[in-house]
C-alpha cells in the first residue's frame, strides 16, 4: 500500500511521527510526503530550509518527499489542498491519502465537505460574506457546526473535496494547535526555535515594507486576492507601519483574517501575481530504499516529469523550476546572516 500525505512538517513533531506510524501497516507499506517548500501556508517562511524538513521526515519513517512549490504552497486552504491531492494523485502510485484530524469521524468529515463544495453552500457563503465577514466566518455561520472550528478538520474536509481516491484519518494526540504542546504542536516548538537557526520572514520586514511601498496600486491588483479596496489598505499600511505586526494589524479587518492578510503580503514579497493550483512538474526532495524503488514505477506512471535539478526541466517546466530558485533565494535572506543565491540548483537530493 503507498499512502500519501500532504504535509508541511514546520518543523516535524512527535505527532507527526505517530501519524507516519499508524498508516504504516504493514513492511512494504510506504508513504510518499506531498510536503510544502521554504513557504509555508500560514503565510511564513519555513522554519528550517525543505531539504532539512525532509531529511528529519525519511529518518522518521517517510519514503518519499516531493515538493509543493510555493506558488501553490501559500494558496488558501482550498487552493493548498487542491495543489496537493493534484499533485499526489498525478505521480500515479498512490493507493490512499492519510491526514491527522481533531475529529476521527471520516462520515462527518465527508458530509461537511459535501455541503461546503455545494454550489447552493458557496452562494449561501457568498451572500454572508456581503455584510462584510470573512470566509471562514460565514462557512461557520452556514454550517453551524463546530467542526470546521480547527484547521485540521478544515484541511481534511478540503483533501475529501478534491481527491478521488480513499482517505484514512488519523486523531491527533497531544493538547492539539496553537497550544504550549512542544511534543505534538508545530507552534509550541517554532515559539521555542533559537532564531539564529531558522530563516524567517521578520528578518526581511525592511525589504517586505520597502516592496509595499514602492509598488503602485495597479501593480498591486495583479495579485491573486486584491480586489475591493484591498489594495489601498495594503498601501496605506505600508504608509504607517514600522514593522510587519503592525502592518499586518493595520490591514487585517472582519473580512480579511490574520492568516490570509499575511499570504498575499508574502506573495506579493515574492512577485506570485496569478492564481494556479497546477504544479507542473514533480521535484523530488529525498527518498530512503523504499521511495528509490518507487521512482522506477512513478517514471512509468506519472502524467507529470520528475526533476531533481534546473538540467532535467523542459522548455514548458523550466521557467517554473527557474522562479523556485529565486523564490529560494529570497528564503535566503531571511537567515540572520543570509545566504547566497544559487543553493537551489546545488541542493543535492537527501538520500537515506
Amino acid at each position: 500500500m503507498n499512502v500519501g500525505i500532504i504535509c508541511e512538517f514546520n518543523p516535524f513533531h512527535k505527532g507527526h511521527k505517530y501519524l507516519i506510524d499508524k498508516v504504516k501497516k504493514a513492511d512494504n507499506d510506504r508513504v510518499i510526503c506531498c510536503m510544502s517548500g521554504n513557504f509555508v501556508q500560514r503565510g511564513e517562511f519555513a522554519v528550517f530550509n525543505k531539504y532539512e524538513r525532509a531529511k528529519i521526515a525519511l529518518e522518521n519513517g517517510a519514503d518519499l518527499i516531493i515538493e509543493l512549490p510555493a506558488a501553490q504552497s501559500t494558496l488558501s486552504a482550498e487552493g493548498f489542498a487542491k495543489s496537493a491531492v493534484d499533485l499526489l494523485e498525478s505521480i500515479g502510485v498512490v493507493d490512499s491519502i492519510a491526514f491527522g484530524v481533531e475529529c476521527a469521524d471520516l462520515d462527518k468529515l465527508k458530509k461537511a465537505a459535501d455541503i461546503i463544495k455545494s454550489t447552493k453552500t458557496q452562494k449561501m457563503i457568498s451572500a454572508e460574506m456581503k455584510s462584510g465577514i470573512s470566509y471562514p466566518a460565514a462557512r461557520s455561520k452556514i454550517l453551524k457546526s463546530d467542526i470546521l472550528e480547527t484547521p485540521n478538520n478544515i484541511l481534511a474536509t478540503e483533501y475529501i473535496k478534491f481527491t478521488s481516491l480513499p482517505c484514512t484519518v488519523i486523531k491527533r494526540i497531544g493538547k492539539g494547535h496553537d497550544t504550549d504542546d512542544e511534543l505534538y504542536s508545530s507552534s509550541a516548538i517554532r515559539k521555542t526555535l533559537d532564531e539564529n537557526k531558522i530563516s524567517s520572514v521578520y528578518n526581511c520586514e525592511k525589504a517586505v515594507l520597502y516592496k509595499l511601498r514602492t509598488i503602485s496600486k495597479d501593480s498591486l491588483l495583479m495579485f491573486d486576492g486584491i480586489s475591493e479596496g484591498l489594495e489601498n489598505r495594503i498601501k496605506n499600511a505600508a504608509e504607517i507601519s514600522s514593522n510587519l505586526d503592525e502592518l499586518y494589524m493595520n490591514i487585517k479587518t472582519k473580512r480579511y483574517t490574520l492568516s490570509r492578510i499575511k499570504r498575499i503580503i508574502l506573495r506579493v514579497y515574492l512577485g506570485i501575481t496569478g492564481y494556479s493550483a497546477e504544479v507542473p512538474y514533480i521535484h523530488i526532495l529525498g527518498f530512503n530504499e523504499k521511495g528509490e524503488s518507487l521512482l522506477a514505477e512513478i517514471k512509468k506512471k506519472s502524467s507529470k516529469p520528475i526533476i531533481t535539478k534546473l538540467s532535467d526541466c523542459d522548455k514548458i517546466t523550466k521557467p517554473f523550476f527557474i522562479n523556485e530558485c529565486l523564490y529560494t533565494d529570497i528564503y535566503n535572506l531571511g537567515y540572520k546572516t543570509p545566504l547566497p543565491c544559487g543553493t537551489e540548483q546545488k541542493s543535492q537530493i537527501v538520500v537515506i
